[in-house]
């Protein structure tokens, strides 16, 4: 199989990214804007999920206005049949008997399901994949609540704005009153492509404030967790340059019958992204500048330590992938872009 995705289109490569729910995703083709290539996601026959390209290399049109026929995709144009490793199979205009050109193939992607969700790996095929970011906490947890929405702020953006617990009596006073502007203590924590922090949000002078807990896992993964009881896990994935498809699930533990848990994690998902996310983070974060962000132009302070942690491992990385790309046989004279 042609493989799509490669890592000169300028996305931080060799990782997994979040597509879609696995729920969403069903026989009929579903088309897609991810990492900012458009694809094709469908299930064959015996319901495993596949990615290809939106696009048969035919006429162009677009695979995910076809239908699947058993464990191939046909286009919606001329019935061309493609199977999941994105070999034409059927040129009907040709004949069953027609000698398939070898060009007719659909670049396709490593996807994997996990944690309710399809998962793209992006980068070159390897021999060994990396796992796919999770934390062991949430891994079996049941009874929460989950959502997914286009959100119009650049990826980095949105990762970064996870670290960010300082804004919120500003940002969000008006409808959690009352909280602290000091974050102390904070700590902040890295170990290989893992990011954690925790500390305290309070009032100057108080003894106690509200606690807090995030952990990250690159490329895209985020825990956040307030107080012992309310969790919830955030996982982004780039669109394009300029917005990021996200997913989150809540939980909220404050009470043992599990029902109303399941009922609470719902109304905090409800109150979060339509009241706090949407009309109040997303209002502030469109005016931001640059809309990429980099260690050199934001000037932060001790409270934007995780952010700067996160900055920091992703520059590491992008290196660290140009120095592999540089040494592979595979590799060019160009450099990795990087635009996420």
């Amino acid at each position: 199989m042609e493989q799509a995705g490669a890592t000169h289109n300028g996305w931080l490569p060799e990782q997994w990214y979040p597509l879609i729910e696995s729920r969403r995703l069903r026989r009929k083709p579903l088309g897609v804007q991810r990492l900012g290539e458009r694809m094709v996601l469908w299930r064959d026959a015996s319901g495993v999920a596949v990615a290809l390209r939106d696009r048969c290399p035919h006429r162009g049109v677009a695979l995910s206005g076809g239908a699947v026929r058993g464990h191939r995709i046909e286009c919606p144009y001329h019935g061309f049949q493609f199977d999941a490793s994105g070999q034409c199979q059927l040129m009907p205009c040709e004949g069953a008997e027609a000698k398939i050109p070898s060009g007719m193939t659909v670049p396709g992607y490593r996807v994997q399901e996990a944690h309710g969700l399809v998962w793209v790996y992006w980068g070159e095929q390897a021999e060994a994949l990396p796992e796919i970011p999770w934390f062991e906490e949430v891994r079996d947890r049941r009874g929460g609540a989950s959502t997914s929405r286009s959100w119009p702020i650049n990826f980095v953006r949105t990762v970064e704005s996870n670290f960010d617990l300082h804004h919120t009596p500003f940002v969000h006073g008006s409808v959690l009153p009352g909280l602290g502007t000091r974050l102390d203590p904070y700590h902040v924590e890295v170990k290989g492509c893992h990011i954690e922090t925790w500390g305290e949000l309070r009032k100057p002078g108080a003894i106690k404030g509200l606690s807090f807990r995030m952990e990250f896992k690159m490329p895209c993964v985020t825990l956040i967790q307030l107080t012992r009881k309310v969790v919830f896990v955030v996982a982004d994935c780039p669109i394009d340059e300029h917005s990021t498809w996200r997913w989150a699930r809540y939980y909220v533990d404050t009470v043992p019958v599990p029902g109303i848990r399941q009922a609470l994690s719902w109304l905090l998902l409800q109150v979060d992204w339509a009241i706090l996310q949407f009309p109040q983070d997303l209002k502030v974060m469109e005016t931001q500048e640059p809309k990429l962000p980099d260690l050199h132009v934001d000037r932060f302070v001790s409270a934007d330590a995780g952010t700067a942690a996160y900055l920091k491992l992703r520059r590491k990385l992008w290196a660290e992938a140009e120095e592999r790309r540089r040494a592979s046989p595979k590799g060019s004279g160009s450099s990795l872009r990087q635009v996420s």
